[in-house]
């Protein structure tokens, strides 16, 4: 059986040499201009992959093989399979009599992609990338490519069975075998030459993603989403008295050799940037260019590179982030911008190149335990008048109820507050809450880069908890919520942690609550960052809604995974941002597309930035904002409450 095949037949021993020749090239050239990507890599911090070999094989099957998030965009998706995957099957074609019988019909394949490319180039909007001169070169190489193989099909009868080679058969039978026998090795030189420079190419474009984008698919640690890297531990540190540790990225090779791989990973799609509602506000943070960026300082030689901060990345890029990790979510080959993102904060916070708001939240946090900077011993005052009781003093209580700095201070998620203790009452929920003795639990600390805080923090309430006995949490803020269930157990708090809107379903489904017949309105539901992409809860919300109303359910166009953030999440609630337009201004009019009575939403960021939109564009009579707590506690029968 023939193993490989011959691809010489009818050339003349000069080109073959020269076809030899030019591989040998294009194979040295490729292999020192990857070599030159992995030293850079391998400047980065090292780093420990998590995940077993097979999961991320098979992650690697199911998003770089397969392709799967790519095909989320159908037409691009389309585009890139028949380029990518199908020239792959080309170029093994050419050389495996296996796929001998098929390489017509693959080249067929290839060249609708291409055709599909150049549409996709006419059509493109916005301002032309900084790649655009690279990918118009790219372009013209494959479209050459293309040619020259669909000529050589039509020249070389006897060796392909090619729907384009019987179309140009024809035309090139008419100009007689012997120019045919002269032709074809011209045309084989060609076509190879092409395809050689593209091949050497790769390591110095854009192209470079055909080898990084699989490779970081595969080496992306398998973690909880939720959680954020922990750069230093506070506790052992404590311990042993030795504090010198480095915090952040001062410079590029602050970052892991992982982080530095996923930089030279991107492949130009923009899918984050156009997800992104920072860009969206017109802040100046575009998710793609911040890696860019940071590719292109990774690459540049140590005598002439800019520094990190300032000259490549503007602080106010960094700050824009509401980490609402829909770049992330978006990305087909998982690169970890918000986790970049995290790490420059942190060098920030740490050598002080804040603002005064900044530097307030971290004093509010440390002096008073919340985020507004009003007097602990005013924690509870929202529970007057309820009867609510403290954790501990009744037998049996099930949960703790983490109220949280918004559902303690802030007027209109106090209504909040008190809509879910209507419900846990109705049900009979045994429940108690800390009352004065909760505290922030740093999560935007953590968010702004005090990790210092966040771990203090961390230890004091899980000390505080577990010897209170405390085992279950419920909580209406998404935050609290990620923040008690994905990062705390690294400290040593391990709890069950549920979202109000999870509680709320289960009681419904048990028939502990008794409800009037449902709400005859149409309601829209907005999908909260930290619940959503974070926590990929989704349903529960919805179920909850389907169930009081007999109205209907309406989605807006962006939804579930696909949510645009309230722009309040990573601190943007507590300080400002330059840009054009604000997120929930932009998500307010998006929801008011739809015509709905309500805009329900689950997260106490959400709803005080709404809120807020709303009265500045007059829609809070038209469309109020309801919390989910709200609109059970209003249906539930007198009987029960």
């Amino acid at each position: 059986m023939e193993v490989i095949r011959d691809i010489f037949q009818h050339v003349p021993l000069p080109f073959v040499i020269a076809w030899y020749a030019i591989g040998v090239i294009t194979a040295y050239l490729f292999i020192m201009g990857i070599r030159r990507h992995i030293r850079v890599w391998k400047q980065g911090r090292p780093e420990q992959i998590s995940g077993s070999t097979l999961s991320r094989l098979k992650r690697l099957l199911y998003l770089g093989i397969a392709q799967a998030k790519i095909l989320n965009k159908r037409f691009n998706g389309t585009m890139h399979m028949l380029i990518s995957m199908v020239g792959f099957l080309l170029l093994v074609g050419m050389f495996s009599p296996v796929l001998e019988d098929v390489v017509g019909y693959l080249a067929l394949l290839f060249g609708l992609g291409v055709v599909l490319l150049e549409y996709k180039r006419i059509r493109a909007s916005g301002p032309p990338l900084e790649t655009a001169w690279e990918d118009s070169f790219i372009y013209g190489v494959i479209v050459a490519m293309t040619v020259t193989g669909f000529l050589m099909m039509g020249v070389n009868t006897w060796a392909w069975d090619s729907p384009a080679g019987e179309v140009l058969t024809p035309f090139f039978e008419s100009l007689g075998p012997k120019v045919l026998v002269e032709l074809y090795p011209t045309l084989f030189l060609i076509h190879s030459a092409l395809v050689f420079s593209l091949i050497a190419y790769i390591p110095n474009s854009r192209l470079i993603h055909l080898i990084t984008a699989p490779w970081n698919v595969y080496k992306t640690p398998i973690t909880v989403k939720g959680e954020l890297t922990t750069p230093f531990d506070l506790k052992q540190m404590l311990e042993s008295g030795n504090f010198d540790v480095k915090v952040g990225a001062t410079e590029v090779n602050d970052f892991t050799w992982r982080q530095k791989l996923g930089f030279d990973a991107c492949t130009l799609c923009q899918r984050c940037s156009d997800a992104c509602p920072a860009k969206a506000s017109g802040t100046k943070l575009s998710p793609m260019h911040l890696i860019l960026k940071l590719k292109s300082l990774e690459l540049q030689p140590p005598s002439t590179a800019k520094h990190l901060h300032g000259e490549t990345v503007d602080p106010e890029e960094l700050w824009a982030c509401t980490t609402c990790r829909a770049c992330v979510e978006e990305c087909p080959v998982l690169i970890q911008h918000t986790e970049a993102i995290f790490d420059m904060r942190r060098h920030l916070m740490a050598d002080g190149k804040v603002d005064r708001k900044k530097r307030d939240l971290i004093t509010f946090l440390t002096n008073v335990g919340n985020t507004y900077g009003l007097p602990s011993g005013e924690r509870a005052k929202w529970a007057e008048g309820l009867d609510v009781r403290l954790w501990g003093e009744e037998p049996d209580q099930e949960y703790l109820y983490w109220v949280g700095c918004a559902g303690s201070y802030d007027t209109r998620n106090q209504v909040v507050s008190r809509a879910l203790v209507k419900i846990m009452k109705a049900a009979q929920v045994k429940f108690g809450i800390l009352g004065n003795e909760e505290k922030c639990n740093c999560e935007v600390a953590r968010r702004v880069g005090e990790e210092g805080r966040f771990q203090q923090t961390a230890m004091e309430l899980i000390e505080m908890m577990n010897k209170k006995g405390v085992k279950k949490i419920v909580t209406q803020c998404p935050h609290c919520y990620n923040t008690f269930k994905n990062e705390y157990p690294r400290f040593g708090g391990e709890f069950e942690v549920i979202h109000h809107t999870q509680l709320i379903s289960r009681l419904l489904s048990e028939g502990r609550l008794k409800t009037k017949k449902g709400i005859d309105q149409t309601i829209t539901y907005h999908d909260p960052c930290y619940l959503g992409r974070y926590n990929d809860e989704y349903e529960t919300p919805r179920s909850i809604i389907r169930a009081i109303s007999n109205g209907k359910l309406v989605e807006m166009p962006r939804s579930r995974a696909g949510s645009f953030c309230c722009g309040g999440g990573g601190g943007n609630t507590w300080y400002t941002v330059e840009l054009q337009k604000k997120c929930s201004a932009i998500r307010i009019e998006e929801a008011q597309q739809l015509a709905p009575n309500v805009l329900a939403a689950a997260c106490p960021y959400c709803i005080s930035m709404f809120e807020d939109a709303s009265k500045v564009l007059g829609t809070s009579e038209k469309m109020p904002i309801r919390d989910i707590a709200e609109l059970v506690a209003d249906m539930l029968e007198q009987s029960t409450s």
